[in-house]
């Protein structure tokens, strides 16, 4: 799909799991709210709220149709994607690229887990 960020190199064993993806000089979607650079430390990319801006409507438009329609893509294939956040989408031009697609295959827990766990009607 053209909304998902390719994959250089992966290997896995029963220990562990290792996805390279090429470098984007552009960084994602958190950096670009931050006005944060990638190859910046967490801390000064994150820490600081008065750098924090808010995105265009034309730019919510455009982001939110993409991840929208790669999500139903995935949906269809029955793929669970539960690890939706402003870090794991990859700015490519005006386009944007889902990360991590592979966590829920190597059984890691939702970015959402926590929040759902508190519902006991919600399986």
């Amino acid at each position: 799909h053209p909304n998902i960020y390719k994959i250089t190199f992966a290997t896995a064993n029963e220990f562990s799991a290792l996805v390279i993806r090429p470098f984007s000089e552009k960084g994602t979607l958190k950096d670009l709210i931050y006005k944060a650079k990638p190859k910046d430390p967490f801390l000064k990319k994150y820490c600081n709220p008065k750098k924090i801006q808010g995105l265009e409507l034309q730019q919510i438009k455009i982001y939110g149709r993409q991840i929208l329609e790669v999500l139903k893509f995935l949906h269809e294939k029955g793929f669970p994607y539960g690890h939706l956040h402003s870090a794991n989408v990859m700015l490519d031009g005006d386009t944007c690229k889902l990360l991590d697609l592979e966590n829920s295959l190597l059984g890691l827990p939702s970015f959402y887990r926590s929040y759902f766990s508190q519902f006991r009607k919600i399986n």
